[in-house]
């Protein structure tokens, strides 16, 4: 194949030169280039990519294709412990209906006068999760658990007027480096040391840190390693002695058996909903929440909307 010669796929239009003329003049430039002008010359790749010869027929590509992910080894095939975050857990068929709706699939926000079964839907969602969480208010799902902690360490440390955070015992080193991206410079955030013999979080620890600078508390229950601490009252009772929220980390599929944590003393709760009929993958389709009681002070700090209902 002539390699100086313009590659045309059938199954990508504006592979055609003809097609691609025609949109760059309708854009305005002569040239493909004229787009990158931007990127320093000492950045683009020079000449062409060192690629193998290009498949021209799309039965041949898509046979291609599907022999390379045939390679793959899936955790359906395969007993697997994979976590850290994203937990393999059976989804019922009844899931993947609903999540492929096109209501559900493509819609980001929609618009309150034309999307009232979306809007039915989320509210009976926030319902059924404050009955599970045993919490008043929950906001629509944030765009997952990571993004949920940082937000309520921020609502918190504005419910509080201060600008320190404790994180107690392990967690997740992703969701710590999104917790200082929405936090940092603003808020400080202190990691406390934990068991490292059994992987709890240590109490003395947070006796030695917390102070009235302190405006929030942050723990999870279960933890990043599998443990359920037994501490959740007491650290609560102690960040409430210095005046700061006490916020715990949860994964809502435990609380089936485990007590919510707004039982003992939890005052924002936190965290995803992967768990909750969404596959395990490598990132995207995630999503998470907030939980605070029904009080104006925390009503006032969601960044995300809240779902009512009233007659009409």
């Amino acid at each position: 194949m002539d390699k100086n010669k313009p590659v045309v796929y059938p199954y990508i239009p504006n592979s055609e030169p003809a097609i691609k003329k025609q949109m760059l003049e309708e854009i305005g430039v002569e040239s493909i280039d004229t787009l990158y002008e931007d990127i320093p010359e000492t950045l683009r790749l020079k000449g062409k990519m060192d690629l193998p010869e290009p498949l021209l027929s799309e039965p041949d590509l898509i046979r291609h294709v599907e022999k390379i992910l045939g390679q793959n080894a899936t955790c359906k095939d395969h007993l697997n412990f994979l976590g850290a975050g994203c937990y393999q857990h059976f989804v019922p068929a009844v899931c993947d209906e609903i999540n492929g709706r096109s209501e559900f699939l493509t819609a980001y926000a929609g618009e309150p006068y034309d999307d009232h079964g979306r809007f039915q839907a989320l509210f009976e969602y926030t319902s059924m999760m404050g009955e599970l969480l045993e919490m008043d208010v929950v906001n629509v799902p944030t765009y997952d658990g990571f993004q949920a902690s940082g937000t309520s360490i921020r609502m918190a440390c504005r419910l509080t007027d201060r600008k320190e955070a404790l994180i107690c015992g392990p967690i997740n080193p992703d969701k710590l480096s999104m917790i200082k991206n929405y936090c940092l410079p603003d808020i400080s955030i202190q990691i406390m040391d934990f068991d490292y013999e059994n992987g709890h979080i240590s109490l003395g620890e947070i006796e030695k840190s917390i102070s009235k600078r302190t405006g929030a508390v942050y723990f999870e229950n279960p933890s990043y390693l599998g443990m359920i601490t037994v501490l959740g009252e007491k650290i609560a009772d102690l960040a409430h002695k210095y005046g700061a929220e006490c916020i715990v980390g949860t994964d809502p599929i435990t609380l089936g058996v485990l007590t919510p944590p707004s039982q003992y003393g939890a005052d924002i709760v936190c965290g995803d909903i992967q768990s909750l009929g969404m596959h395990i993958q490598f990132g995207g389709g995630q999503a998470g929440f907030i939980a605070t009681r029904d009080e104006e002070k925390y009503l006032m700090e969601y960044p995300s909307r809240l779902f009512g209902i009233t007659p009409t």
